[in-house]
C-alpha cells in the first residue's frame, strides 16, 4: 500500500476510511469527534459496519464509511461518511445513497417506526452553489423554511473544504477549532503550518498517514 500513498492526499477517500474504520483509541476518537462536531449527536458508542478495504473497488468507486451510532440517550442512528469531488452526478448520488440507506433497514416484517435516522457527512472539494459556508446542513422543509418533521429520517451535511481558506484569511490557523483545522489539513494537504497543530483530532490523521505509509 505504500506505493499508493505517494498519490494520496489527506482527504483521499481510501485514507479517510483507513483512519476512521479502525477500533484503536485514536480512530474511535476521531470518528466520534467528527460525528459530534458535524451532527451534534453526543456519541456513546460507534461501530463501523464496513471496516474492510476492498481492493476490488479501490480507484473504481468512491468509498463510503457506514457507522452505527448510539448516543448518550441510547438513541440509534446510521451515519454515512465520505470525501468526494465536485459534480452534479455526485450530488445526485448522495441523495440516492441516503434513500438506499433507509430502504436497506426495512427487512421483512419491520415497522416504519423502527427506522433509524440516516445522517450523511460529506466532505466535498467545492463551494456550495448558493453560498460560501463551510458547513451546510439539509433536510426536508416547506416554502417557509419549516421542517417537515421533528424526527427527520435523512439529514445531509456538506463540509465545503475550499471555504476553510476564506476562514483562515480572517483568523490565524491557531485560532481555528479542532474540526476546522482538520478541514484545513484536508484542503491544503499538510502545509507546514497545519502540521504543527497540537489538536488531537488533527494529530490522529497525521499519525494514521504515517502508519499507512508503513503498511
Amino acid at each position: 500500500m505504500s506505493n499508493t500513498m505517494h498519490q494520496l492526499s489527506y482527504s483521499n477517500d481510501l485514507f479517510f476510511k483507513y483512519t476512521l474504520s479502525r477500533e484503536d483509541e485514536g480512530s474511535v476518537y476521531a470518528r466520534n469527534t467528527i460525528i459530534e462536531r458535524v451532527t451534534g449527536i453526543r456519541v456513546k458508542e460507534s461501530t463501523v459496519l464496513n471496516p474492510n478495504l476492498d481492493p476490488d473497488i479501490i480507484g473504481k468507486k468512491r468509498i463510503i464509511l457506514d457507522v452505527h451510532v448510539k448516543d448518550e440517550q441510547n438513541r440509534h442512528f446510521n451515519i454515512e461518511m465520505q470525501t468526494t469531488y465536485k459534480g452534479l452526478a455526485e450530488m445526485m448520488r448522495f441523495e440516492f445513497y441516503g434513500a438506499r440507506a433507509l430502504n436497506n433497514q426495512l427487512n421483512s416484517g419491520k415497522k416504519y417506526r423502527d427506522l433509524k435516522p440516516v445522517y450523511q457527512i460529506i466532505f466535498i472539494d467545492e463551494y456550495a452553489w448558493n453560498n460560501r459556508n463551510l458547513i451546510n446542513q439539509y433536510q426536508m422543509r416547506n416554502e417557509q423554511g419549516e421542517n417537515e418533521s421533528y424526527y427527520p429520517l435523512i439529514l445531509r451535511t456538506y463540509i465545503h473544504m475550499p471555504a476553510i481558506n476564506d476562514i483562515v484569511r480572517e483568523k490565524e490557523i491557531q485560532r481555528l477549532n479542532d474540526f476546522e483545522q482538520l478541514v484545513y489539513l484536508f484542503e491544503n494537504n499538510g502545509k507546514n503550518d497545519i502540521l504543527k497543530s497540537k489538536e488531537r483530532l488533527v494529530k490522529v490523521f497525521m499519525d494514521k498517514y504515517e502508519e499507512m505509509q508503513k503498511d
